[in-house]
């Protein structure tokens, strides 16, 4: 882990060394009982682990065992405490992104109108909080968690056939994890379907990644070249600790900038608002701050998904949520505090900032009159259809 030599810097070097091992992870600490990581081990037994040296270089080697335990990167990607298993909210298989509807092939999700998403399974590395975490975490996904190269085809000839599509988004899983020439061949099929008139049909396309935390030496010359090439118009970092915004952030900040020249795309991040690491106004602000010096655009801070590993120790409440945002809204640029969302199966909404909820938004319980049981809000989604959400109890005072 010492290594600083040229491999150091080739970001295919740092994926072909991701430690895949929580124990041998643990090998890089020397102020930690070895002991200790057999026991992360064991208790995520079922859970795939991954962490590229890059990352694992940003954690002090030197850190003692309760330096660990509270460190905003150690939390994110060590399996830290007990599998949730209990509970309304609880991970035990229910979905929390994907309908089977929405899947016309295996690599296309067709959620909203006007775009379609490309998904793509695999990752840089792994954050215990996925939202995916049936498709990346788990050590034996299912079959339909998984991106079919046979399935292309029918995935460009269902954005060929639908009039109302757009726009299309590479997203996670992690699509950066692609060499550049795979990469650059779906940009191309994606660009080159055409519309009625013989134009290109797909006028926006966005790629979303967490790159620039993981292995932000994947922002080769090359990749940027191709971002310009095929007109990227957004790329959206997935960021959550200001700790995460190293030197190396940065540069790839200003290589993608500086190569796409005119071209260059719109440069936006998306937050899930965890608990023990990021839930505090003043944690945030540091983050949207340092990523508006950079001329990043803080776009969404996300309510933590509910049905993940370790959702009873990562979650808060909606409305610890909006006490948090009402700290920041308009008492700092507003151009830097993000739109605080709820994401659902059914489509993400934004949370009103009332702390009673809106006539559209309504905090109550699931048990007998909406009195009793485990906290829900239940909102108007974008179909105008009403949806129940897994809340949490408050813990921070108004």
């Amino acid at each position: 882990m010492e290594a600083r030599n040229k491999d150091w810097y080739d970001w295919r070097w740092q994926q072909r060394n991701a430690i895949k091992d929580v124990k041998k992870a643990g090998e890089y600490f020397t102020q930690i009982d070895k002991r200790y990581f057999d026991e992360l081990a064991r208790k995520s037994s079922d859970l795939r682990f991954k962490i590229t040296p890059y990352m694992l270089s940003q954690i002090p080697k030197d850190i003692t065992k309760f330096g660990f335990e509270c460190h905003p990167l150690a939390l994110q990607f060590f399996p830290l405490g007990e599998v949730y298993v209990q509970g309304h909210d609880s991970y035990d298989g229910t979905e929390n992104w994907d309908m089977p509807e929405e899947f016309p092939t295996s690599n296309l999700q067709h959620k909203y109108t006007n775009r379609a998403v490309v998904r793509f399974r695999d990752c840089l590395a792994l954050c215990n909080y996925c939202f995916e975490a049936l498709g990346t975490l788990e050590k034996d996904p299912e079959q339909n968690k998984l991106f079919k190269w046979g399935d292309w085809k029918k995935s460009l000839d269902y954005l060929a056939a639908r009039k109302e599509i757009e726009e299309v988004i590479l997203s996670g899983g992690e699509p950066l994890l692609l060499s550049d020439s795979k990469l650059e061949q779906i940009l191309k099929d994606v660009s080159e379907i055409p519309d009625c008139d013989g134009k290109p049909k797909i006028r926006f396309k966005r790629i979303h990644t967490r790159v620039l935390t993981h292995n932000p030496y994947r922002i080769t010359d090359d990749l940027v070249r191709i971002l310009k090439d095929y007109r990227i118009n957004e790329m959206a970092f997935h960021v959550v600790h200001p700790s995460e915004i190293t030197p190396e952030f940065e540069d790839a900040v200003y290589r993608i900038r500086e190569g796409s020249g005119r071209y260059a795309p719109i440069l936006t991040t998306h937050t899930p608002l965890l608990g023990n690491v990021n839930a505090n106004a003043e944690i945030l602000w540091e983050l949207f701050g340092r990523l508006y010096e950079l001329n990043v655009k803080p776009y969404y801070l996300i309510h933590t998904f509910p049905h993940t590993p370790f959702a009873n120790q990562q979650r808060v409440s909606v409305r610890d949520g909006i006490r948090i945002m009402k700290k920041l809204k308009r008492h700092k640029s507003n151009i830097a505090v993000p739109e605080y969302i709820v994401p659902h199966y059914n489509g993400k909404v934004t949370v009103p900032l009332e702390l009673n909820g809106t006539h559209e938004f309504r905090y109550t319980k699931d048990g007998f009159l909406g009195i009793f049981g485990n906290p829900v809000v239940k909102f108007l989604n974008w179909k105008c259809k009403w949806v129940k959400y897994p809340d949490c109890e408050d813990t921070i005072s108004s």
